[in-house]
């Protein structure tokens, strides 16, 4: 499914869910969306606003750029996080630009439970694909994928053991 018809295919479930009802959602569909950089590893999705918008203010779906979402999030795999992150993002552009307790409320009002707590999973499947190097206890066996050789310098929080260098293949 292309990200165009995804965006849709959220918008119309944010339709239905009676909390965000007084919020004007039918305005979201003009928001133009994209993808960030593939080497992204810390940002999932964006949402961009105009330049010289500022959000203390007050936000509308008309002072949004775009909303850029990972492009590793729209494959099979990652396709329901793909969809809450579109959620999470529209609720920004709906005017709810921080992550305080109105926010997470309505983003708690998400149908699928499972997709919300994905996040972390995901953040790990994206540094594990970018990294060069695993440091690997060979105590425990925890894994930490980096960028840089260990060449012996660190340790397992959990077991104080020399973590060994693994290349990530």
């Amino acid at each position: 499914m292309d990200l165009e018809a995804r965006g849709l295919g959220v918008i119309s479930r944010m339709m239905g869910i009676d909390g965000i009802s007084h919020l004007p959602v039918e305005q979201l569909p003009a928001i133009p969306l994209g993808l960030l950089r593939r080497n992204a590893t810390r940002l999932h999705a964006v949402c961009r606003y105009r330049r010289g918008v500022r959000k203390k203010e007050g936000v509308a779906p008309s002072d949004v750029r775009c909303i850029d979402v990972h492009p590793y999030a729209l494959t099979d795999e990652w396709s329901r996080y793909a969809d809450f992150l579109l959620y999470h993002e529209y609720l920004h552009a709906l005017g709810l630009s921080n992550h305080g307790r109105e926010f997470r409320e309505l983003e708690s009002l998400w149908p699928d439970t499972e997709a919300r707590s994905m996040g972390e999973r995901f953040g790990m499947h994206l540094r594990e694909r970018s990294a060069k190097w695993l440091w690997v206890c060979p105590s425990c066996g925890n894994r930490h994928p980096r960028a840089r050789r260990g060449n012996g310098r660190y340790r397992c929080r959990d077991c104080k053991v020399v973590l060994e260098d693994h290349e990530n293949t």
